[in-house]
């Protein structure tokens, strides 16, 4: 046992941190949580005079109690950073390739504090929450040895402490099973898991807040003492608009080491659940709002990538059509049903949502959709978008308090939860039936590559395969070069004897890893065209093919894009551990059910908390009128 601790303690190059960075970090995280825990527990007990000035301040500034505004605002600040930040580390992964540790890259420190920030706010909503029940939730939970506390915080608390508990693991599974350069490696997972469990648990404190203070955030309703908290439902919404976008950041950069079809299915689901919870708690224009949200923010993000970043700028989704399809049929009589409306936005995005992504993905994406995707990606995406309408009107009702009688809606909830987790499953069923590829890399010079001022040899590329009818209406065959200081993507054409050909350099030399990327259905195979040797992982590089052409089989997708994974290590625990992740993850999801829930019961009780009408209600109000998200008469 000593030896094998000991051998970790002092991993390869490719395989983790420095034990004096773990170290380091583990100190400051411990200092700092427990700080934040100690001025939580001298304000429950009537001390920390600052923190209570605040917290007053806050409440008067916004009209909301301070034990969710504080908490809440901050928290959906920091998710934001996570995400900002997440996508540029990703990025640099894909440019440069693996880091040195959790302290290796500029990206990782906003996205330590924006975890750290969302950790910590987790636990002041726990410290801040009203001992007396006539100033706390209606429905806040009584935790033994902490009393009374606002049910969206145990939501934020465990959210938050499931995404923190992925910095210090990463290294871990590394130095474990290697480095697993992919955004959906088991602790990434939890990095995106808990960062939209928390981000979602701050805008339900908000929301928690507002009911409890006898303020609908809703649209229409009774009880309404402020509109200005409008604005609530629509950062809930954004919040969601930024986590489906996360998900397929692979996609984005065309470097998905996934089945293609993964790409409608988020995009069906994501923007159905999204805008039918829009619509349904902001009225007219609800899903117009969430965009207002998200997009500028996601563009913005990408531009700053690709410019001063000088990072290869990732490409985005719009779901604009989608929510023009939510709206349209939002104006019908559908909108009165919200399951019934649920599932026709889920038809519309299902299908008028997926020709608009196929163009868009034609117009904008490097790795554009073909024909190869309607047969099995149409219907998934249709299912998905059925599965994310009825789970986003279950979500709605829920926080509206309009829950359908007897279990039906937890009945809805759980089938749309397991549609989505089957089609998955099937999304993630590969195969590589065996082929060979013939190269020939031809007329190798000096020239340009992506992100490089300097010249670098290059060459063409020419590939044959033993079975051409392979290629034939692929998902994608192209060549891609990345992890060289830049990534390097080009689709191959064909030539009149039947070979492909690249019809820009490929990049051959530095650190380029370039390769071959053919996916047809469930085959996704990769062969190299050139590997440098990495001696941190025991890898002795792949030689560039000469003129006279050379035979080099196809290998498994992920065997070439994750060379530092280890081959000794079993592979029930990598299955256990990622069981283990994906099975939190939907506790998570369950929790956020419950929540919504309880916060509906406030809505159907009437129940109130004392709390003095902010001094931003009026300019907040304004804002919203002139976005047309003012109440509508009842």
């Amino acid at each position: 046992m000593s030896s094998s601790i000991l051998a970790a303690a002092a991993p390869a190059a490719g395989d983790g941190a420095p034990l004096w960075q773990l170290a380091v970090l583990t100190a400051f995280i411990s200092a700092v949580a427990g700080g934040m825990a100690s001025m939580s527990m001298a304000y429950r007990a009537g001390r920390a005079p600052r923190l209570r000035k605040l917290v007053g301040g806050v409440e008067a500034l916004v009209g909301l109690p301070g034990w969710a505004a504080v908490p809440g605002f901050a928290t959906i600040g920091c998710a934001l950073m996570i995400i900002t930040s997440a996508t540029w580390d990703i990025g640099l992964h894909i440019d440069v390739g693996r880091d040195s540790g959790p302290l290796g890259t500029a990206a990782h420190y906003p996205l330590l504090f924006g975890l750290l920030g969302v950790f910590l706010m987790g636990i002041l909503a726990i410290g801040l929450a009203p001992r007396e029940r006539r100033k706390t939730s209606p429905v806040a939970i009584n935790l033994p040895g902490l009393g009374l506390v606002p049910a969206a915080a145990v939501l934020l608390l465990a959210g938050s402490a499931f995404g923190m508990a992925a910095f210090p693991l990463d290294d871990l599974w590394h130095r474990l099973f290697g480095q697993d350069v992919t955004l959906w490696g088991p602790t990434h997972v939890m990095i995106i898991g808990g960062t939209i469990s928390g981000g979602i648990g701050g805008a339900l404190l908000l929301i928690e807040g507002a009911l409890s203070a006898g303020v609908n955030p809703f649209a229409g309703g009774t009880g309404t003492k402020s509109r200005a908290a409008r604005i609530l439902p629509v950062l809930l919404a954004g919040i969601w608009l930024y986590f489906w976008t996360a998900t397929m950041d692979e996609f984005n950069w065309g470097v998905p080491q996934y089945r293609e079809v993964w790409q409608p299915m988020l995009l069906a689901f994501g923007a159905a659940q999204t805008f039918v919870i829009a619509r349904l708690l902001i009225g007219k224009g609800g899903s117009f709002a969430a965009l207002a949200v998200w997009l500028p923010v996601q563009v913005i993000t990408s531009l700053v990538i690709g410019g001063p970043l000088k990072v290869t700028m990732p490409t985005t989704p719009l779901f604009i059509v989608e929510a023009v399809v939510v709206e349209a049929i939002g104006l019908t009589v559908l909108s009165r049903r919200p399951m019934s409306f649920g599932v026709a936005a889920g038809v519309g995005v299902g299908t008028i949502g997926f020709a608009a992504n196929y163009l868009w993905t034609n117009i904008a994406y490097p790795l554009p959709w073909t024909p190869a995707i309607i047969a099995e990606g149409l219907p998934m995406a249709f299912v998905a978008a059925l599965a994310g309408g009825a789970l986003g009107a279950a979500m709605a009702t829920a926080l509206r308090g309009e829950l359908l009688p007897g279990r039906r809606s937890l009945g809805v909830a759980a089938l749309a939860v397991f549609t989505f987790i089957a089609l998955g499953v099937n999304a993630s069923i590969t195969d590589r039936n065996p082929l060979t590829a013939t190269l020939a890399v031809t007329n190798v010079r000096m020239g340009p590559t992506p992100n490089h001022d300097e010249p670098h040899k290059v060459g063409d590329v020419t590939v044959s395969l033993s079975d051409p009818s392979r290629a034939k209406d692929a998902n994608w065959f192209y060549v891609l070069g990345w992890q060289g200081d830049g990534r390097y993507l080009n689709h191959l054409v064909q030539q009149p004897d039947g070979s492909w050909k690249t019809t820009q350099p490929v990049p051959l030399d530095g650190k380029w890893k370039t390769m071959v990327r053919l996916h047809k259905g469930r085959d996704m195979m990769t062969v190299a065209v050139r590997f440098p040797s990495d001696e941190a992982v025991g890898f002795p590089g792949i030689a560039v093919p000469t003129a006279t052409p050379m035979q080099r089989d196809f290998m498994s997708d992920t065997k070439l894009l994750q060379i530092e994974r280890k081959d000794d290590v079993p592979s029930w625990a990598w299955t256990t551990a990622t069981i283990a992740v994906l099975s939190t993850n939907l506790l998570m999801v369950l929790l956020m059910g419950l929540v919504s829930t309880r916060l509906g019961r406030i809505r159907r009780s009437g129940q109130t908390v004392d709390t003095p009408n902010g001094l931003l209600v009026d300019g907040a109000e304004k804002a919203l009128g002139a976005l047309g998200l003012a109440h509508p008469a009842r």
